[in-house]
């Protein structure tokens, strides 16, 4: 993937008990029959990247306005109605990172207790969990590969430890200890002395092996988390106060605190704590999702910019807002082919009419007078909607540095068999020179087909080390849950839709001929 979301699972959420961990590609679709929970995995990411990128503490929220598309409100409308399970348990793949939501409530609260909120990163054998419920902080590092005793370090002890010798010998052979030179002698043996001892504190017993831990520490949260929960970043900020606060035992004898030896490994290690929280937290920060919902567009010589009911509209509104009135972009040059592709016209202006409205013009092909978009089929309000809504996205993509994740809900809608199809050449070109992901629900067996073409014609079967196939397709069975479509070699699939995808065709063809057959026997 383009280094953004790479998996999803989920206990007792919505329809599901138990919703496997599905690996998602550059490009996903999913299909399956109405209500078999195709949707409930959008809401299960809305869900999560928002709490990740918005909330970071020991509450969870159903009701923030961004996520209006998701259509929660409530922890009873999020809990599996069957399980006895009083939680529900979110697992979210992110780059290197695997990362664990447990949360629990009441039906008709609208927001939730965050139990547990854990990270590990197998990258650096780091793993960080913050138990809520039992109101403490830990942190431990695993061995990612073996570690010997630095020789170098070694030599460094063994030369502290020949001159504070030296120096005890210089001290002893004096008589006058109250002399100038008895008195240098000792304020140098105890600084030798002193670094000594430090060098001791940083330098590992032994050797240790992969997998190893190298230490386990577990504080109170009362201990670590930030005084201003408005913080930037409310994980970083208590990654770092746990790191101060280890920092400040790590000065206390070794009587006084349990587990000392962790404490000294952690602040010998503290660097990569560090780079774990930056890079997490980058992570996190680096994901925007965008919901494309199967919104049928209004068909009106006028689009008002102020009504948010109407797709079209708002994404009329926000390409001419972001363009500014400018002719000749990326963007503008985008929309004309793919408006080609989609047989709508060859060319477009859009006009501000007394600030209130949009009037939108298209030009077919060797036509000089323009016609309004609203005089076009549905089909092609459909597709305009679709792009103009990622030509917007473009333009955004350029001044904000994240990386893009689109959730489309059947874009085909309205659309021609014909057209359908080039729906899977539109993802495919967006992902490939903008770096967008996408995440589609459809019930177009067209889009389906098109893109076992595109993996052939492209090479991305022969060899998915160099070329890696950017489709993935999951079918959602009503029964058996949602299962992965895998491509072979030849563009084919490893298994079968499940019923009424692929054969619904042929099975209306042999019903009319059972039908047929029956009328010339009567």
């Amino acid at each position: 993937m383009n280094k953004q979301t790479k998996g999803i699972a989920f206990k007792n959420f919505r329809r599901f008990q138990n919703f496997p961990m599905l690996q998602l590609g550059n490009i996903t679709y999913m299909v399956g029959r109405n209500n078999s929970g195709k949707s409930t995995m959008v809401k299960a990411l809305l869900l999560i990247t928002d709490y990740l990128q918005n909330q970071l503490s020991d509450s969870f929220s159903f009701d923030n306005v961004v996520l209006e598309d998701a259509n929660i409100v409530t922890f009873g409308r999020a809990k599996n109605n069957i399980s006895k399970e009083p939680t529900i348990t979110f697992e979210y793949e992110l780059d290197e990172f695997d990362i664990q939501i447990i949360i629990s409530g009441q039906d008709e609260n609208t927001k939730a207790k965050v139990n547990v909120l854990s990270v590990n990163d197998a990258k650096t054998g780091i793993n960080l969990n913050i138990n809520y419920s039992k109101g403490n902080i830990t942190v431990s590092k695993e061995l990612i590969e073996d570690e010997k005793v630095d020789d170098n370090k070694i030599d460094v002890i063994k030369q502290l430890e020949d001159s504070v010798s030296e120096l005890q010998e210089e001290l002893d052979a004096i008589t006058d200890k109250t002399s100038k030179e008895s008195i240098e002698l000792m304020t140098a043996y105890r600084k030798a002395s002193e670094k000594l001892k430090d060098a001791k504190k940083l330098l590992p017993k032994e050797n240790k092996l992969k997998g190893d831990k190298q230490y386990t520490l577990t504080y109170p949260l009362s201990d670590v988390l930030p005084y201003d929960n408005n913080d930037d970043n409310l994980l970083r900020a208590t990654i770092e106060k746990f790191i101060r606060h280890n920092e400040v035992l790590s000065t206390k004898s070794k009587k006084e605190i349990k587990n000392f030896d962790d404490v000294l490994e952690l602040k010998r290690n503290s660097g990569h704590l560090t780079d774990f929280s930056n890079n997490i937290t980058q992570s996190i920060n680096r994901q925007y999702f965008y919901f494309i919902g199967a919104n049928p567009s209004k068909q009106s010589a006028l689009f008002y910019l102020r009504d948010k009911n109407n797709a079209l509209a708002q994404a009329i509104h926000n390409f001419y807002q972001l363009t500014a009135g400018e002719k000749n972009n990326e963007e503008t040059r985008f929309i004309k082919e793919w408006m080609q592709v989609f047989e709508v016209g060859v060319d477009f202006t859009i006009n501000m009419q007394a600030g209130e409205a949009y009037e939108f013009k298209i030009f077919e092909k060797d036509s000089q007078i323009a016609v309004s978009l609203s005089d076009k089929g549905m089909g092609s309000l459909q597709a305009m909607t679709l792009i103009l809504k990622i030509a917007s996205l473009i333009r955004s993509s350029k001044k904000n540095k994240k990386f893009f994740t689109v959730l489309v809900e059947e874009p085909e809608l309205n659309l021609h068999p014909a057209l359908q199809s080039k729906l899977s050449d539109f993802f495919h070109y967006v992902n490939k020179e903008y770096k967008f992901n996408f995440i589609i629900e459809t019930h177009s067996e067209y889009i389906v087909r098109r893109s076992q073409l595109l993996a052939l014609e492209n090479d991305y079967l022969s060899n998915q080390e160099l070329n890696p196939n950017p489709f993935s397709i999951f079918y959602f069975h009503k029964e058996d849950g949602p299962y992965q479509m895998e491509y072979n070699s030849q563009g084919k699939f490893n298994r079968d839709f499940g019923p009424g995808f692929y054969d619904e065709a042929g099975s209306l063809t042999l019903k009319m001929i059972k039908e047929l057959r029956k009328n010339k026997a009567q």
